[in-house]
Order: C-alpha cells, then structure tokens, then sequence
C-alpha cells in the first residue's frame, strides 16, 4: 500500500520505505499537474465551485465576472466560500471594517465612523441624486441649495434717490438671478422717504426674463397721505400674471421719518432663464426727491 495522499491536492506518494519503485506517471507526472492547476486561484464558475475545497482554496468564477474567494474549510463547503474584494467583480457580500477603520479613497477622501450608528467624511460631499432623511437633518455649517428649495437673498447697501421722474428704474442693488422653468415666491421690504414733501410718494414693480409671469401683492402707507383717507392704491393692492414693469403698486413716503411697505408675490420662470429686478420711481414726479433706503432687501424661494 502507497503511503496516504497529500490532504491538500491529493498528491500520490509512494512507499517510504522505498519498497514501491517510483512511476513517472503516477507519481511525477500526475502530481505535477495537480500541482500546476492549483496555482493561483482556481477557475471555476458560481454553479461549479469545488466540492470538497481545502481551506485556504482559492476560487475565480468567471460567470461573474472573476469574483475571487477562498475556502475557510467549514462543512458545508458550499458555506465555506469567503469574498474576496477586486477591482474586476462586484463584490457580492457585506464588507466589514473595525470600527476605527476608515475608508481612504485618493490621498485625502475618507469616509469613517465616528459615533455608534453614524457614518462620517470630513471632506466635501456631493450627492447628484435624491437625498432623504428620514429623522432629522441637523446642518452645523452653511446649506446651499442650488435647485427646489434655494433661497437667495440680498440687501441695499447704499441709499438711492429719484428726484423728478415717475418713470421705474432699475434698482442699483436688488435683482437675483433666476433659472429656466422654476416658480420662486419673494417677498421685500422697502424703506424710504420723501425728502420735503408728500407729494412724490413710491411706486415699484420688477422685471423678469421673457415669457415670465408674476403675481404681488403689498401693504403701506396710502399716497393720499400716511393719517387718513383712501385710494384706488390702497394699502394692499393686488396685481396678478403680470408680465411686465406696467402694472405697479405705490405707496406713501413720509418727509421727517422713513416709511415701509412689505411687498410679496409669486414668479414665473417660462424657457427663458435672466434675473428678477426691482424697479421703482416717484409715484409723482416731484422736485423733492424720494430716496430707497439702504438696508430694504428681497429675498427669493424656488418652490418648483
């Protein structure tokens, strides 16, 4: 009787006692191809892994793409197969890390946990996608948003004077940017003041990209005066579908103190993108000259 086998590869062995004479085929021959198939990782496809693997036996299937695993030699041998990861196959199982490990992608992006059942990067991250919460959303530093949600904002920095004209003029500072195809809701506040009278008031209305469409409505002091009295610009004064700088709202300035309206309303946006701008003149044209105060702001929301 031959001595027993290898356990690995199954290699033939001879007599030690020398009492077997040695056979080419048998025991140099055989066992060199035995030897040469075990070689690296094992062909194989997903439905034909080896049925009695030793551990440590090492698998490709090419069905899948070259998925690579090695026995840990438990029985069932169809339950002893481990992935491993490669950058030819998917990798199909759950890939575990220590908890202090991280995942370093590059020199400097990584991605690691912090704190039981929370995820962490102290780098940047972009997601091109949908991105719900489905707890609570707690933001530490700044939110931008450049799509459904966006809110933009700017302010006056620098008072603004119209003397003698009641023709609307583009504000110097309050116009924000708009896209194509988007509904934003605005709302201003306006402060101003005439500089010695009651008579040249305040009177706005905006400007938008071709084919848009806005909707506003305000409230302010009457033009007739700030005590008493109404007027067909009443304090809340409605325009709808507007589409240009033709339609308007004005309101009372007052001479030794600043007056305010509050304007709201609705854009638009058609197939056209530009800018959303405040303009505004005289209600009246007066000499004495009717100023915008620095500090008034809009603020836009895109809410489609």
């Amino acid at each position: 009787m031959p001595d027993p086998s290898t356990t690995r590869l199954g290699l033939y062995k001879s007599k030690s006692d020398g009492s077997e004479l040695v056979n080419y085929t048998q025991d140099i021959g055989q066992n060199w191809d035995r030897v040469d198939a075990a070689v690296g990782f094992a062909p194989a496809t997903s439905s034909t892994r080896p049925s009695s693997p030793y551990a440590g036996k090492a698998i490709m299937e090419t069905d899948t793409s070259y998925r690579t695993y090695f026995s840990n030699g438990t029985a069932p041998a169809s339950g002893s197969w481990v992935e491993i990861p490669n950058s030819s196959g998917t990798f199909g199982s759950t890939l575990k890390l220590a908890s202090s490990a991280q995942l370093t992608i590059g020199v400097d992006v990584n991605l690691f946990r912090s704190a039981a059942n929370v995820l962490r990067t102290n780098d940047a991250l972009i997601v091109d996608g949908a991105l719900t919460a489905s707890s609570g959303l707690s933001v530490a530093g700044n939110l931008s948003v450049s799509g459904i949600g966006q809110t933009q904002y700017v302010v006056k920095t620098a008072d603004e004077t119209v003397t003698s004209s009641a023709t609307l003029q583009n504000d110097d500072h309050l116009v924000l940017p708009v896209v194509a195809n988007a509904v934003y809701t605005f709302a201003l506040d306006l402060y101003m003041i005439d500089a010695a009278d009651f008579v040249g008031d305040f009177k706005m209305s905006f400007t938008c990209p071709t084919g848009a469409t806005f909707d506003m409505h305000g409230s302010g002091a009457h033009t007739t005066d700030l005590t008493a009295g109404t007027s067909a610009n009443g304090e809340w004064i409605g325009k709808l579908a507007t589409t240009s700088a033709g339609a308007n709202l004005s309101f009372g300035c007052g001479n030794t103190s600043v007056t305010a309206a509050r304007v709201y309303g609705r854009l638009v946006v058609s197939g056209t993108a530009g800018t959303f701008q405040l303009q505004w003149a005289q209600n009246a044209s007066d000499a004495s000259g009717t100023t915008l105060k620095a500090g008034s702001y809009m603020t836009m929301t895109r809410i489609a």
